[in-house]
């Protein structure tokens, strides 16, 4: 009977299998944790820039719309409700892959035709139907409810207060001189509006550039967070598959590691008793069955 070798050998793969899978759980614990942080710095990050971005693109618009024409954009405002619902849909008959995992068995891949139905997740903005949350959001921010339609330079407090300002000059002078309202008074106000506007008008675009370059550098940086966790999170995932590989490997190297010593005792003490009569030595490999084997 293998007796203590056995008990010894099979005590020592269970221990080594033990130890391999503890290392292998807290070294995937370790990436699980590196994971969420990376995750949570984005966010936070995202965050952070996310009003300069929003600003910027205000500007970028108005700049857009100074220097291009067309539809005036709506400044401020809130993004419009995005509604999640799951719809049924029904599939054409064509040929997908089905991947079957039967407990302690291998994966295999059965292929069969696609008729449906199944659920779909889907988001509605207004009228609009998305597939994806991330085109609804954005779809949502970028034509909100609400808000105040851009009124262009001429609206700008700025403007209407040096404009006002030149106005109160030129009806003081005409006023004292019994010209309030007439052609002559009016026609230097106009004079004197365009002369300002002309003077004005590029440093404005100025502004209006300066202040949209700092929502493509807010972009800018949201697009480095975005990489950088994309690096680390792809390290913490390979970390993951790591760890659960080296587990199952290290059990595996336990367990045989285990057996292989149970075997060299078995067959050390077999070879040095003294109870076998002087017959050959049975050893552990030989057929459970023989004379002498491991049952024998």
């Amino acid at each position: 009977m293998p007796g203590p070798a056995a008990a010894i050998g099979g005590g020592s793969a269970l221990l080594g299998a033990s130890s391999s899978r503890k290392a292998a759980k807290a070294q995937e614990r370790a990436a699980n944790s590196q994971l969420e942080l990376e995750g949570r710095i984005y966010d936070e990050t995202k965050e952070r820039f996310q009003p300069f971005y929003d600003s910027g693109l205000n500007y970028q618009n108005a700049l857009n719309f100074e220097l291009l024409g067309g539809a005036r954009p709506m400044v401020g405002g809130d993004p419009q409700r995005v509604v999640e619902f799951t719809d049924q849909v029904y599939g054409d008959g064509s040929l997908k892959d089905v991947v079957h995992n039967a407990g302690w068995s291998d994966e295999y891949t059965e292929q069969v035709r696609d008729y449906g139905p199944r659920d779909v997740t889907r988001y509605r903005v207004g009228e609009q139907t998305f597939g994806d949350r991330a085109a609804a959001d954005a779809y949502a921010k970028a034509n909100p409810t609400g808000g105040t339609e851009y009124g262009g330079f001429e609206a700008t407090p700025y403007q209407q207060y040096v404009l006002q300002t030149a106005r109160d000059q030129i009806d003081g002078s005409a006023a004292s001189m019994g010209m309030l309202k007439s052609g002559a008074t009016i026609k230097a106000q106009q004079e004197r509006g365009n002369a300002l506007a002309g003077s004005f008008y590029s440093d404005f675009l100025n502004r209006l550039t300066g202040q949209a370059a700092q929502g493509q550098a807010a972009a800018a940086n949201m697009a480095n967070a975005g990489a950088n966790y994309a690096s680390g999170a792809g390290n913490a995932l390979a970390g993951i598959g790591n760890a659960q590989a080296a587990g199952a490997v290290g059990m595996g190297n336990a367990l045989a590691n285990g057996i292989n010593q149970g075997v060299g005792i078995w067959n050390y003490q077999n070879q040095t008793s003294g109870g076998n009569g002087g017959a050959q030595p049975a050893n552990i490999l030989s057929a459970p069955w023989a004379s002498g084997g491991f049952w024998g």
